[in-house]
């Protein structure tokens, strides 16, 4: 398989995860999971993948747009990319291998804008308050996942045995000479913080006892990791320890759910690897298997659309299992196979191919191409000038934009705001129990603000569903008791306008309630 064919069977891997996630569209589901099937085992060319790329795209336009996650812009985002690189690579009748490596350049320097972003929306007071922090969060999350069991063995005690696994093979098992201490200890040392990490969370299940200092150094671990973590990946020679730190977070919040992401992201940094760790990948490219050879991309893709399967037991079939750490379970395990060559080098010292790492912009990208790394900037900054606070990578980062005053260390005072749509605002104040019971999103609206265009979102969907929706609010200090918002002829929706399509805005929490707590 060329290095085109590797990357795109990544890609789509990532796309068909999402899509598995919750099997919120069974149909088109299983309608890409067939495609992708068809494509990955009959030679991927740029044509399939291009059909790939305007179907994807068309699919998350036409179905589900503007209310997405923020990896599922980011997809969007790459999908209009690559097709536009495409399109010039044809034009130009470039190779397949050559429309990669025009590429390659603006996926890293992508990948490394979404990092930064995400560490940016996080300098906020209330991103580093512990007791509210989404990093807290996200740690509460992962000893609850070191606490569980897969198949009924604990996970932690499958980690510390993939580990001990891993470094045999990796270290102890080559040729030791003089090196043999320090190997010895580290993989003591490894061990050893696994051993300790599975009983720290027992020993803390009661998360409130966590101590401070525990939480503020995971805070500023995260922040290190995304916002300088993307700078210094800017330096190559610097790029092999962040790019093995990146995949083992990714690894790690996939098995607290987020597959789909760790897979996306894990695609991008595949195109960091030198082409000297790519040529010695393709010569370990297959295993057996009983006795069968098997190319490790197709074992990936295998493996993850395993884990899609067990979704669907999950969310269709209504089995009681944890799927979460199941599927997380299965992509680390097809992503160590995947990159197991690569592994081994870089934990061999002998004979190691020195790493030199990659610059992230070369001469290779065509320069046009910058359009699409601006827009992804301006993107990134849209919380601050008011057009959205959801989508925009502010996941899970705490970040409060409306109002007068922002909470952002840097711009508190929201000095690059210049559009209303987060103080255009509707408050909910009673919802009925159909309403709430209609989806449970609903039942933390009342009491909160919601911006006009969000309201008007739901009005429209309302409207579709051909439902019967009271609600009483407040807009502009007038207090509307509506028996049925659907026909009321101030606010009655039957279309949605350009805003209602292009923003997506998050419900507003009030600032004199406290600090503003983790969200999606």
């Amino acid at each position: 398989m060329s290095s085109f064919s590797i990357f795109t069977l990544l890609y789509m891997t990532a796309f068909l995860l999402e899509m598995q996630e919750k099997w919120k569209a069974p149909g088109f589901a299983l309608a890409f999971l067939a495609l992708l099937t068809v494509f990955v085992f009959t030679r991927i060319t740029r044509i399939k993948f291009f059909a790939f790329l305007v179907l994807s795209t068309a699919y998350f336009l036409i179905f589900r747009f503007p209310d997405v996650a923020n990896h599922v812009n980011f997809l969007i985002y790459l999908n209009l990319a690559l097709m536009a690189g495409m399109v010039y690579a044809w034009f130009k009748q470039a190779s397949a291998e050559s429309y990669y490596a025009m590429m390659r350049p603006l996926l890293r320097a992508s990948l490394l804008g979404v990092y930064f972003w995400a560490g940016f929306h996080k300098l906020n007071t209330d991103f580093l308050n512990p007791q509210v922090s989404c990093s807290s969060m996200m740690l509460y999350r992962i000893l609850d996942m070191i606490q569980s069991n897969l198949l009924g063995i604990p996970v932690m005690a499958i980690v510390i045995a993939l580990a001990l696994f891993g470094l045999w093979q990796g270290l102890i098992r080559h040729r030791l000479q003089s090196s043999k201490l320090p190997k010895i200890l580290l993989l003591a040392l490894l061990t050893c913080g696994g051993i300790l990490l599975y009983y720290f969370g027992f020993a803390y299940q009661d998360y409130v006892l966590l101590p401070d200092l525990i939480l503020h150094t995971n805070i500023y671990f995260v922040l290190a990791w995304e916002l300088l973590g993307s700078l210094l990946l800017f330096v190559p020679r610097l790029q092999a320890p962040i790019l093995l730190l990146s995949w083992l977070m990714h690894a790690f919040i996939a098995m607290i759910g987020f597959v789909d992401f760790s897979a996306l992201a894990g695609s991008l940094l595949f195109t960091f690897i030198p082409d000297r760790y790519l040529q010695l990948w393709q010569e370990q490219s297959e295993i057996s298997l009983r006795g069968r050879q098997i190319h490790r991309a197709h074992l990936y893709f295998g493996l993850n659309v395993m884990a899609g399967l067990f979704s669907a037991l999950y969310y269709l079939a209504y089995l009681d299992f944890d799927i979460k750490v199941i599927a997380g379970a299965i992509f680390n395990l097809a992503s160590v196979i995947f990159l197991w060559p690569i592994l081994t080098q870089v934990f061999t010292p002998k004979d190691r191919p020195a790493w030199q790492g990659l610059p992230v912009l070369n001469a290779s990208m065509p320069k046009f191409m910058a359009v699409f790394l601006i827009g992804l900037c301006c993107f990134g900054l849209m919380p601050y000038l008011g057009l959205r606070t959801a989508g925009t990578f502010s996941m899970f980062s705490n970040l409060r934009t409306e109002g007068p005053r922002s909470n952002h260390l840097l711009l508190a005072t929201n000095p690059l705001k210049r559009w209303g749509y987060q103080e255009d605002v509707v408050w909910i104040l009673n919802l009925p129990p159909e309403v709430v019971d209609m989806d449970p999103k609903n039942a933390e609206l009342e009491g909160s603000a919601l911006p006009v265009v969000e309201f008007k979102k739901m009005i429209y969907d309302w409207t579709q569903a051909g439902q019967t929706v009271p609600v009483v609010f407040e807009y502009q200090g007038q207090t509307y008791d509506s028996p049925n918002i659907v026909q009321d002829p101030e606010w009655q929706t039957p279309r949605r306008n350009w805003e209602m399509y292009l923003l997506d805005f998050r419900v507003i929490e009030l600032e004199n309630s406290g600090p503003n707590l983790c969200r999606w």
